[in-house]
């Protein structure tokens, strides 16, 4: 039995009319998911403006996120949708990573598409926190997000990192690459800017549902 492939894709779009069209992407996909062979789950995301953790939107850059039923598949629905191939050539940038889920647990619209696979042991780790976030707790929860997120771009080991969501405010998540599992470890439950989010977190209780998914990266795209 193959492993589910989790692709993720970073596009960046220049100009008054590409940025139109991904902005009219974002409000279709709502309603027309993505679909083909071996798709079993995506999402259409928006990035937050600056480095990436603001309530603002950037209207210049989209985030895809598909489960795949393998590697075949994936690389198929990349080469021949003809919806992403619409999508991808009015960018002017793509970045991303075919991924295998190695830990974790939680639920995203009350289900779980991310098949826990064996470790394949090497290259760097990708990183999916994702929540929705209790409406009137929504102000509280970006205010000290916005803090912790100021220290991330000087962490020695971040290889990228950006905000994402489905709908602003209330439906958001992080997508972070690191280096390795132990500098995300350090990060994650020893530093000083993190761990005392994580106990605000559970102590405040901010979400309605959340989800937190480590995966190793299988593949690098860049184009």
């Amino acid at each position: 039995m193959s492993e589910k492939i989790i692709s993720i894709r970073f596009l960046s779009f220049k100009g008054f009319s590409n940025k139109r069209f991904a902005f009219a992407q974002m409000g279709i996909s709502l309603v027309n998911p993505w679909k083909h062979e071996g798709l079993l789950f995506s999402k259409h995301l928006g990035v937050g403006a600056g480095n990436g953790f603001s309530v603002w939107p950037n209207f210049s850059m989209y985030a895809f996120l598909g489960v795949f039923e393998s590697q075949q598949e994936s690389d198929d629905f990349f080469e021949t949708n003809v919806r992403w191939s619409a999508f991808k050539n009015q960018s002017n940038e793509i970045i991303g990573w075919d991924a295998v889920a190695i830990k974790g647990h939680g639920t995203w619209n009350a289900s779980n598409p991310f098949e826990i696979a064996a470790d394949p042991g090497n290259g760097p780790i990708l990183v999916l926190t994702r929540a929705s976030i209790v409406w009137y707790k929504a102000l509280l929860f970006w205010f000290h997000v916005s803090h912790a997120s100021k220290y991330l771009a000087s962490k020695s080991g971040l290889l990228f990192a950006k905000g994402v969501g489905e709908f602003p405010l209330l439906e958001q998540a992080t997508l972070s690459l690191w280096e390795s599992e132990e500098i995300l470890d350090n990060f994650a439950y020893k530093s000083r800017e993190h761990a005392p989010m994580i106990k605000k977190t559970r102590a405040l209780k901010w979400y309605s549902e959340e989800m937190f998914i480590r995966m190793r990266v299988l593949k690098t795209i860049k184009n």
